[in-house]
Formats: structure tokens, C-alpha cells, sequence
């Protein structure tokens, strides 16, 4: 086995794995994408109130929950974990997007940061695409080197 024979083979090896990631990726990335795209075109932007606050972990992290009104005029609570500072105040209120009929749909923000977040997730998307496309190709291209180049 020369050099070249061992240098396929670790790529037709390694590629099978990373492609496996790009997929996994993909499916990820695009349900993220398509929360954000629903939020965007038929997102509620209101007030949340901060309602608790608990640090845990050594590392400033913290568990908060925030109490905003839904369309029915109810209340509904969204539990989430934030980088601990000065910037988080039980009692103050932070602008929160929710999707009309699933109060679970929810991003911290405003519309504007919504549809930069969207923005973001289709670049998710095609960069996971490209590396599933990519590791197939040196996947194909190293079989074919390998069948092809003489031993």
C-alpha cells in the first residue's frame, strides 16, 4: 500500500462521518430556520416582565423567566438560561417576539433581531449544505481514485 493508496482511503473513511454531520446539521439548522421564518411573518412583538432570576453554576450563568401576555389575555412564562450580569433586573421589562397560537415559539428580542436571526439560520443552512455536499464529493472521489489508481 504507497502513500497515495493510504491518503484515499483516509478520505473515503473520514468522509462518511463529516457527511453524516452536514445532514444531521441540515435538519437542525432548517426547523430553526422555519421558527424563525414564522416569527417573522406572523410574529407578536410585546413586553416581558422579568420574573425570576436564580444564578447557578460557577461560570455566570442563570435561569430566568419572563411572564408576557398572549393574544387571549392570559399570560404565558418562557423559562430560559442567560449569561448572568448587570443587564438582567427582576421587575424590568425586555421586548420578547411570540408566534400567535403556540406560545412556546418565543425569541428574546425584537422584530428587527428576529429577522437578522432568520438571516443567520439560511446561512446555517447553506454552509451545512455545503459540507454535506463536499464530503460526499471527496467521498466519491476518493472511491473513484481508489478503483481507478493502480495498486
Amino acid at each position: 500500500m504507497n502513500l497515495v493508496t493510504a491518503v484515499l482511503v483516509c478520505f473515503m473513511i473520514a468522509s462518511v462521518p463529516v457527511c453524516i454531520f452536514g445532514l444531521m446539521l441540515i435538519s437542525g439548522e432548517r426547523s430553526e430556520l422555519k421558527k424563525m421564518t414564522e416569527l417573522s411573518e406572523t410574529g407578536i412583538e410585546v413586553r416581558s416582565r422579568l420574573v425570576r432570576l436564580e444564578p447557578f453554576g460557577p461560570r455566570g450563568y442563570a435561569s430566568v423567566t419572563y411572564d408576557f401576555p398572549t393574544p387571549t389575555g392570559g399570560t404565558a412564562r418562557h423559562n430560559t438560561g442567560v449569561n448572568f450580569g448587570s443587564a438582567h433586573v427582576v421587575g424590568d421589562e425586555y421586548p420578547l417576539v411570540h408566534h400567535p397560537t403556540n406560545t412556546k415559539i418565543v425569541h428574546m428580542g425584537t422584530m428587527s433581531t428576529v429577522r437578522q436571526e432568520r438571516g443567520r439560520r439560511k446561512g446555517y443552512v447553506r454552509g451545512a449544505q455545503r459540507i454535506a455536499v463536499l464530503s460526499f464529493a471527496a467521498g466519491v472521489l476518493a472511491t473513484i481514485g481508489l478503483i481507478v489508481s493502480p495498486s
